[in-house]
């Protein structure tokens, strides 16, 4: 079997549970493939080399080649990570050394429980839908698709305008801080942060979440993901900020974009015992009560 590690910088307190990692996939004989990035920055900061079998650092070096990708870090680690493997169908998953880890949803103190599971087949692999930018401006060229969201957001003091188009039929016009447009799988993101719905990742569904909306009927939208969504911006001070997943950028305004759901979905490991309903209720503690 070959393992792909993904990640980035990792503290120094995790060192440990670095070296446990290793130590088990060696145990079942894994070919382990890291990405370069990560070998330099834990030999240099960290004192520690790893047993490598191989190396990679662009997205080919790995497509077709490995099994699976294990990303060590939090969420975001866990968004870069799918944003690597782009259409690769590489199924993922995350081991969290960050904070709330809704995606990356492997503790370390279960790490070697997921491994065992990993390794006897004890998991499945969910297809989580995707969205897809397109604009003119050729916004996002690496990778101009998201698992979490987009956003369309102020870059200065004033408001947004923001025009939307479903299907090529006008909806409604904005006025606020921003727009964010998820996935299911985003949901209990940003969305879920501006009063949005969480809603399951099983479901064909984009969600309109208006951020800070200069308007008392304003609230969040759920549409299938069949449609083809179109977003005209102004702001004030001629710029709008963008951000897709955990890529972001400047751009001039007015600017029209169009988002769609992508042609291909991200491979999430989910392991035996673990579901979406169980990490609402023990990761954002969803329903709790002292009744129950």
């Amino acid at each position: 079997m070959k393992i792909a590690i993904y990640g980035k910088n990792i503290e120094s307190e995790h060192i440990g549970a670095l070296k446990e990692l290793f130590s088990q996939l060696e145990k079942y004989r894994v070919e382990v493939c890291i990405y370069k990035p990560l070998i330099d920055y834990i030999s240099n900061k960290l004192s520690f080399t790893p047993t490598i079998h191989n190396a990679y650092d662009k997205p080919e070096e790995i497509k077709g080649k490995v099994d699976f990708m294990i990303s060590l870090g939090g969420d975001g680690t866990f968004l870069d990570s799918v944003s690597f493997v782009q259409e690769s169908n590489i199924p993922i998953m995350g081991i969290n050394l960050g904070r709330l880890g809704f995606l990356a949803t492997i503790s370390i103190p279960e790490m070697n429980d997921a491994i065992d599971l990993l390794m006897a087949g004890k998991y499945k692999v969910e297809k989580r839908s995707m969205l897809e930018v397109i604009s003119t401006s050729n916004l996002f060229t690496s990778f101009p698709f998201g698992l979490n969201d987009f956003t369309m957001q102020k870059s200065g003091t004033s408001m947004l305008k923001v025009n939307t188009y479903i299907d090529d039929e006008y909806l409604s016009t904005y006025w606020a801080d921003g727009l964010i447009v998820s996935t299911p799988t985003g949901s209990t993101a940003y969305s879920l942060s501006v009063g949005g719905p969480i809603v399951s990742p099983n479901l064909s569904a984009f969600i309109l979440s208006a951020i800070a909306p200069h308007n008392l009927t304003v609230r969040p939208f759920v549409i299938p993901d069949t449609s083809t969504l179109k977003l005209e911006a102004t702001g004030r001070d001629g710029k709008v900020f963008l951000s897709l997943d955990s890529k972001s950028l400047i751009c001039d305004s007015p600017l029209t974009v169009t988002l769609k759901k992508a042609p291909f979905h991200a491979n999430v490991i989910c392991l035996e015992g673990t579901t979406f309903y169980r990490t609402l209720r023990g990761k954002l503690l969803w329903g709790v009560d002292k009744r129950s």
